[in-house]
């Protein structure tokens, strides 16, 4: 359906801080990795130090790439699923269908959380605008089968003209309506 209207465009962030809190929460947590990689990094050195191992950096190299690709999945499946769920619920809701409903864990994001309110605040209002669209198309109609009925047997000019109108402030409702259903 083409809205006419005014557009509003949505431009870059802030700059690098754009989301601060998920930033901070994420750098706490990379500190909190390269901390505990530490860590082991020197568990393994003293191990290798007392078994006397020559091949120390391997095996640190090794400890690395698992730690890392471990963290990574477990930090990267706290967003992946939530966002995939996101799209899918976007693209019903592009499709047409507004009885969306989205869950995501309490351990998510805060601000996935938040675009997952607006998503539901979307739905929400589109299925309230389509009854409204729809309530009104349908006593219009039913306004203009009764005037039609009335024309037909012949009622008099007043009769007719308060039909009419009460089809002209329907039409109203209806193009107001349109006008908002546009603004979404």
């Amino acid at each position: 359906m083409p809205m006419s209207g005014k557009r509003h465009v949505v431009g870059r962030g802030k700059g690098y801080l754009s989301s601060a809190s998920a930033q901070y929460r994420f750098i706490v947590f990379l500190i909190l990795v390269l901390g505990v990689y530490t860590f082991l990094l020197k568990v393994f050195q003293k191990l290798a130090e007392i078994v006397e191992l020559t091949v120390f950096l391997p095996i640190a190299l090794i400890t690395l790439l698992f730690f890392i690709g471990i963290v990574g999945m477990v930090y990267s499946h706290a967003f992946v699923g939530p966002l995939a769920r996101i799209r899918r619920a976007i693209e019903h809701l592009a499709e047409g269908e507004t009885n969306i409903s989205i869950r995501l864990r309490e351990t998510d994001d805060p601000q996935l959380k938040e675009l997952v309110s607006s998503i539901t605040k979307l739905c929400e209002h589109s299925r309230e605008q389509h009854a409204l669209l729809s309530d009104t198309a349908r006593d219009l109609m039913a306004d203009i089968t009764q005037l039609r009925e009335r024309v037909h047997h012949g009622a008099d000019k007043a009769e007719l003209q308060k039909l009419l109108d009460g089809i002209l402030k329907k039409q109203d409702l209806l193009d107001k309506a349109v006008k908002t259903h546009g603004k979404v």
